[in-house]
């Protein structure tokens, strides 16, 4: 797996977003007359999940989709290899399909009924396919495993849950947070980033780090807040979030702390600490990676580059800052079984195979996000401290057990109505052009679009 490959991956469903919501017209034909809740008629019935071999043992094939490399691909399946040896009567055929066809390929198989029993998604998918009916409704068997459904981080499952249902579940975290050169900091004559320190310090230092000089501007943080990101300042601060739900938001809200929040980027920007709402950063990590950069916003997966490509660059990494609590933004890709499997109680065996152990055999080959699960997620953290950085798994391990999480982004399907509002007034904003009173004439907008949906 390429370091880049769950930041793209995750960019990518937003886009085929389109895609998968087509065969919404075609969802109740899928499902028969079949709810979530009824899970496809008959697909429990013990008698059809398979072909019973010459010594009684039950057999069945589970067929497993993702959109991983060829090599990321083989390194799943040699772990599975275990599974098979250690569940007799169940293998598990892979069906690959290429990350820029995934959505297309998936949902074609599905109009022809032909779906995988375990396909790789993200909550943008979970979220189009569960309105839909087309997912299998996991609850029953999550409840009666409660062992195995408490080694998640807290709070996780939220992401994977609709209306209190269990539709899937995760698989690798993106986390996010700020990368910083520690050459700088120490030039500076500041202290390095703690777990726990403001957004007093936060703003306090990225003024201290940016300078210019022979007329070039460096900043000293380069970032593009967006409404989800200054969320985590007005949730610290007491103040409501943005958006009130993970999945399925009822409402937007600018709050006064929100308002405050991005007061005080409107302050960074215009005093030069921080770059211009807009500003390219789409090539950002070349500067870091050359010593340039004091801090910059980004998602865990980059530090294998880093490592990799970077060796003697002097970095860390730390989680954003607090006002007062912590709150964090984190999202997931993980697993999900369409509404029409034969073969559920296999297909659960194979799941929790998945997240608890493959993760945990893999991730050290390719270290680019730590498991959902916590006993997975420890390979993560072992081959990050082996490298130099246990900064890196400890700010990650922290922002997953954080006790409040925001959304990434709007999720459901009238975010393609909605986001316009906020891309009409935002960089404005930023750059000063405006204030409250646009902020707050955005969300109205927002929620007449939620209302009218």
């Amino acid at each position: 797996m390429k370091a880049i490959k769950i930041g793209t991956t995750l960019t990518a469903f937003l886009l085929v977003a389109g895609m998968l919501s087509a065969c919404g017209n075609s969802g109740n034909d899928n499902t028969g007359n079949t709810g979530n809740t009824q899970n496809a008629g008959n697909a429990k019935n013990e008698g059809n999940a398979g072909n019973k071999g010459d010594a009684g043992t039950e057999k069945a094939e589970v067929t497993l989709m993702t959109w991983e490399s060829q090599d990321m691909n083989n390194k799943i399946m040699e772990s599975m290899k275990k599974f098979e040896q250690e569940n007799p009567g169940i293998t598990v055929k892979l069906m690959p399909a290429p990350l820029s066809d995934y959505g297309t390929k998936l949902n074609g198989m599905i109009t022809a009924k032909q779906a995988p029993d375990i396909f790789q998604l993200g909550n943008d998918m979970l979220v189009s396919y569960q309105a839909q009916n087309l997912l299998y409704d996991w609850t029953e068997h999550a409840s009666a495993d409660a062992d195995f459904m408490n080694g998640f981080y807290p709070g996780v499952m939220d992401g994977w849950k609709v209306d209190g249902k269990n539709f899937g579940l995760p698989g690798l975290l993106n986390t996010y947070g700020i990368f910083y050169n520690k050459q700088l900091f120490k030039d500076a004559g500041l202290t390095e980033p703690k777990i726990g320190w403001t957004y007093d310090e936060f703003f306090a230092d990225m003024k201290k780090l940016s300078s210019k000089k022979d007329g070039v501007q460096q900043y000293g943080f380069y970032f593009h807040p967006d409404p989800f990101t200054v969320s985590l300042y007005a949730a610290s601060a007491g103040g409501a979030p943005f958006a009130d739900s993970l999945l399925n938001p009822t409402s937007a809200t600018v709050s006064p702390q929100f308002v405050e929040g991005v007061t005080r980027y409107q302050q960074a920007i215009a005093e030069g600490s921080m770059n211009p709402a807009t500003f390219d950063l789409s090539t950002i990590m070349g500067p870091f990676k050359d010593g340039k950069v004091a801090m910059t916003y980004q998602g865990q997966w980059i530090a294998d580059d880093l490592i990799r490509n970077a060796p003697d660059l002097q970095w860390g990494f730390v989680p954003m800052p607090v006002v007062t609590t912590q709150t964090e933004i984190y999202d997931a890709v993980g697993w999900a079984t369409p509404v029409s499997t034969k073969n559920p109680d296999a297909v659960w065996k194979v799941l929790k195979y998945l997240d608890s152990t493959m993760y945990k055999d893999v991730l050290p080959q390719t270290p680019v996000a730590p498991s959902a699960f916590q006993a997975s997620a420890s390979s993560y953290y072992d081959t990050l401290k082996a490298a130099g950085h246990q900064d890196l798994a400890d700010g990650i391990d922290h922002i997953l057990k954080s006790p409040t999480t925001q959304p990434v982004r709007f999720l459901t399907a009238w975010a393609g109505k909605a986001n316009p509002f906020i891309d009409t007034v935002w960089n404005n904003v930023l750059s000063g052009k405006g204030g409250e009173k646009e902020l707050q004439s955005m969300a109205d907008k927002i929620n007449k679009t939620i209302k009218a949906s």
